[in-house]
């Protein structure tokens, strides 16, 4: 992710046909910096000229519902990645070093709902002219230098919040080089969720908030709310023996209002980890993990005692540590040298992660075998084995994740642009493909494909059987008026709880309702999760025996073999 082994920085001379990341200086500072700079003003102005329909438009959606999409077997996705781009402004001092900008808003991409950013780099062509080289990359939403922190939260992390609210998983994070903005842009992001959670005035009610704040830094993690102590133990990420992730040594700050909050995120901050790079006086050189948790508030003050009540809604807002190039990185120390290595080995597990559960919710290759899905490496570093409900396939709730890639706009960091751009677009495309076979037959058995009757019935008959008789005046439909069984999939936790409560007061009531979430979401799982042939067909409950049978057969007839060479060896019989 941090172009290493690309960088051809430090040429002493520039030779015709070369470009930035041939010696970025010489062609941006040089005899044909003013040539430059004009082309790509004019370049940015006939760019200009399509945009302002497109703000118009790209103000009214909802790219992260966008996402909340079906897979290509008529399913649920129940993890998706919505990939945005930012470019921020030209700085003061690259201002009066005649700095230009060299990354502009394109237009509508040629996908549907997708936007583009061309990056221009400088170049001169074989004859010694200066020429500018147009490389574009398609994203859900581009931010251009115009836009500021309101724009990027109304888009981007507003839809996370709400989706928080409702029990679910959002997460937000920006990568890119080490000053593109990352920090700033997490900043406000984090500062706004603070005022939109309790509707601006720090009154309104949206069950327990706690917050929690640590960095990464290679393979150590450190708490950054809680007091430092000198050889104490850092955080701890895990596994359960039910799968699920556990953190120890992280400390747990309750935010009841908005200045609570604001003020944890402040001292936060000024703990992270930072030291000057070539690019950034100041560079973040650790991964920081911003940790909201909200409760449901379906109870008035006993929230912790509700066993049965529906899980928190989690939102991780994620400054990742700027990358960086070897050319960017010649003059660092040993330690920051393996800083910046530890940092781009984590930034491409995040990737692998992103790419392989994507392609997990596609249909296997003809050709394959059946429901031969990629592994998912979230256990290969600290960041992504926190994220495991976004990486695996079979989490039991709604997650969605927003990348942002940023970037610098002066022309010498164009080389370092596009790789950026490039780690970041395919993100995007890896979403919206649909499988190579085109729709998959549609699975009876997928609770998302039930009409409302069958979702009615099939909630009156678990409330019966978690309910007994306390269930027995049960109304299924007040639970689901006119819902289909998408819609009943797609019901937060916290107001499915709510709905059946109203009818089952108490701690009994309570049981019922996680029971039947609980039964509807094993089924939405083994949709997701069903063995298909190679053509997408499903495999009958006779075929998927036989074949464990087969499996069965197969390894007891490996086992007689080694024992029988075993016994050979011990004759000396090899």
């Amino acid at each position: 992710p941090g172009g290493g082994g690309a960088s051809r920085g430090g040429a002493p001379a520039v030779k015709p046909g070369a470009g930035v990341g041939a010696g970025a200086t010489d062609l941006t500072s040089g005899e044909h910096a003013g040539t430059f700079a004009e082309l790509a003003r004019k370049e940015a102005d006939k760019m200009a000229a399509t945009m302002s329909d497109l703000r118009l438009t790209a103000a009214a959606r909802d790219v992260v519902a966008e996402k909340q999409a079906s897979t290509a077997n008529g399913g649920l996705e129940t993890s998706t990645f919505t990939v945005a781009a930012r470019v921020r402004p030209l700085s003061d001092v690259e201002r009066q070093r005649d700095g230009f900008a060299c990354v502009a808003a394109a237009g509508p991409g040629k996908v549907r709902n997708t936007e583009e950013a061309t990056v221009l780099t400088p170049k001169l062509s074989l004859r010694g002219t200066p020429t500018l080289d147009k490389t574009s990359f398609a994203f859900d939403r581009f931010f251009d230098a115009d836009a500021d922190d309101d724009d990027v939260y109304t888009a981007l992390g507003r839809p996370l919040v709400h989706r928080a609210m409702a029990g679910q998983v959002g997460v937000v994070f920006a990568y890119g080089q080490t000053g593109s903005g990352k920090t700033h842009t997490m900043g406000g992001l984090l500062r706004r969720v603070a005022s939109d959670l309790y509707g601006g005035g720090g009154g309104a009610r949206r069950g327990r908030v706690s917050f929690s704040y640590f960095e990464v830094l290679g393979n150590v993690c450190a708490d950054c709310l809680a007091a430092p102590i000198k050889g104490g133990p850092g955080v701890v990420i895990g596994e359960g023996m039910d799968g699920s992730v556990i953190t120890r040594n992280l400390s747990e700050h309750p935010a009841p209002d908005a200045a609570t909050l604001l003020s944890l995120i402040q001292v936060a901050q000024s703990r992270r980890s930072t030291a000057p790079t070539e690019r950034n006086a100041t560079s973040s050189r650790s991964h920081g993990v911003g940790i909201i948790t909200i409760g449901s508030s379906l109870t008035a003050d006993d929230e912790e005692e509700d066993v049965y009540g529906p899980r928190p809604g989690v939102l991780y807002v994620i400054d990742l540590a700027g990358s960086e190039r070897s050319a960017d990185s010649a003059n660092h120390s040993k330690e920051r040298m393996d800083e910046t290595k530890a940092v781009n080995l984590s930034l491409m597990s995040l990737k692998e992660c992103i790419r392989a559960r994507t392609l997990a919710a596609k249909p296997p290759p003809p050709g394959g075998a059946p429901n031969a899905r990629p592994h998912v490496p979230y256990r290969r570093s600290k960041l992504t084995m926190l994220m495991k409900d976004v990486f695996d396939i079979e989490c039991t709730r709604m997650c969605s994740t927003v990348v942002v890639a940023c970037v610098s706009p002066v022309a010498r960091d164009a080389a370092h642009t596009v790789n950026t751009l490039q780690y970041a677009a395919p993100l995007r495309v890896a979403a919206g493909k649909k499988g190579a076979g085109g729709n998959l037959p549609v699975d009876p058995k997928d609770p998302v494909l039930w009409s409302h009757e069958v979702a009615r019935d099939w909630l009156a008959q678990q409330a019966a059987a978690a309910g007994g008789k306390y269930a027995a005046a049960f109304d299924a439909e007040a639970v689901v008026p006119r819902l289909t069984g998408r819609e009943l999939c797609t019901l937060p936790e916290p107001e499915f709880h709510r709905r059946v409560r109203a009818q089952l007061p108490g701690p009994m009531g309570a049981s019922v309702a996680s029971k039947v979430y609980g039964a509807l979401w094993a089924l939405i799982v083994d949709a997701k999760t069903r063995r298909r042939r190679p053509d997408g067909s499903i495999l009958t409950d006779e075929e998927e025996a036989q074949e464990v049978r087969q499996a069965e057969e197969a390894l007891a007839a490996r086992a007689t073999l080694w024992a029988e060479r075993d016994k050979a060896m011990t004759r000396g019989g090899f």
